[in-house]
């Protein structure tokens, strides 16, 4: 596996990420012992042979279901010091709200402290004015990483390029989960941004909002060959240096 200085944060993130959106049980909450031992067998599979491969980063969220829930029961037995652990929380109107959903959050992963925050889906201008003003959810991130429950913070976005750049040119967040890519050059004027500020920057759903290239057409795959298109895509991002990692949403571990 390949490494990238992942902007000011200084933490060495492998150029491929294991995203965790895919391989949970439900999209809600639900008690550990409604989940099938053979979801949860094969998650715990794909986080193994994540790290197998040197994929040491491990990404997901609050609003993924379960996701954090039944990492929360591999992650801790594995080498803490091995693993870049992100998790998302969504802007709230009140910051209270938001440090009791990352409260949950790390409740549900069983860890001290993750290394990565990310304000989950800055994307529109209500969440950005939750996030940046005095007493909002960036501040109480801040906080938290005061106390040692968060490494650094940074945000994740679907916006358009505008509220990106917007976050980006604020100077207060660490990195951010973007999309870009070769079908898709919209944000590119936020990547530049980025590096100009010293951001990690993770592209995120190169391989599905990149345009389905784990199935793609015949005329795709003819246009590029010798490669198959999800390596195309691949190289093309990580060509980049202003790119540090991209996103592999994995179901199953043979994903990678």
């Amino acid at each position: 596996m390949l490494y990238r200085r992942f902007g000011r944060t200084e933490l060495a993130m492998p150029v491929l990420s294991c995203g965790g959106m895919r391989f949970q049980y439900k999209w809600q909450d639900v008690p550990f012992q409604d989940i099938p031992a053979a979801n949860q067998d094969n998650l715990e599979a794909t986080v193994h042979r994540a790290l197998e491969l040197g994929i040491t980063h491990i990404e997901t969220a609050r609003g993924y279901g379960s996701s954090e829930m039944q990492l929360g029961r591999v992650l801790p037995a594995l080498p803490r010091e091995r693993l870049l652990v992100q998790t998302k929380v969504a802007p709230a109107a009140s910051a209270d709200e938001f440090l009791r959903t990352f409260d949950r959050s790390l409740q549900l992963l069983r860890l001290d402290y993750v290394d990565l925050l990310s304000l989950h889906g800055i994307n529109h201008r209500g969440f950005l004015d939750w996030s940046l003003r005095p007493g909002g959810c960036l501040e109480a991130a801040r906080k938290l990483q005061e106390r040692g429950l968060v490494r650094h913070v940074g945000f994740s976005t679907h916006a358009t390029p505008d509220i990106i750049l917007e976050a980006v040119n604020s100077g207060r967040f660490d990195y951010v989960n973007l999309h870009w890519y070769f079908v898709n050059d919209l944000n590119w004027p936020a990547v530049e941004a980025a590096r100009r500020h010293d951001m990690g920057v993770f592209i995120i759903s190169p391989n599905d909002k990149g345009g389905k290239l784990y199935d793609p057409p015949p005329k795709l795959r003819e246009l590029c060959a010798p490669l198959t298109p999800m390596q195309f895509n691949d190289l093309y991002c990580l060509a980049r240096p202003e790119v540090h990692t991209l996103s592999c949403g994995a179901a199953r571990p043979g994903d990678f």
